[in-house]
Order: structure tokens, then sequence, then C-alpha cells
């Protein structure tokens, strides 16, 4: 019997598709806070943004890293100067 083995999808390849498909809704860019939310591929829906207050990029998913939501966010926005 052979197994196969499926390759992970990248955070960095997932975020691209996230955009590709529409599932990212960038909902304020300016002044103050960068606020979006993200439907993940299992349908739950995470907030995200950047924080200019503590300086941190923040997405409710339960990643423990740099998450997908996030780099498809950065791909489209930047953080305030």
């Amino acid at each position: 019997m052979t197994e196969r083995i499926l390759a992970r999808e990248s955070a960095a390849t997932k975020g691209r598709r996230y955009l590709v498909e529409g599932r990212l809704n960038v909902e304020h860019v300016g002044d103050g806070p960068i606020v979006a939310s993200c439907r993940g591929d299992q349908g739950d829906v995470y907030r995200l943004g950047y924080d200019p207050e503590r300086r941190e990029w923040r997405c409710t998913c339960p990643a423990r890293r740099r998450c997908s939501h996030l780099v498809g966010l950065q791909l489209v926005t930047r953080r305030p100067t």
C-alpha cells in the first residue's frame, strides 16, 4: 500500500489564495487602526488588523504565528507610519 503525502500550504500561499478567492474584506485603512475580516477554509470569519497603539498586527484565529489571514491583509495594506 502506498501512502500519499500531501504538501501543506504555506501561510504565504494561503494568504494569496484568500485574496484571489475574495475572502478578505478590508473595512478601514487610514489614520488609526487597520480593520478587516477574513473567511477561513472552514467558513469561520476572523477579525484582524493593525493596532497602532500597540504597534502590532492581530488576528482572532487560533494560529500562534503569523497567520495566512494577516499575510493576505499585509499584501494589500501597510502599517501606518
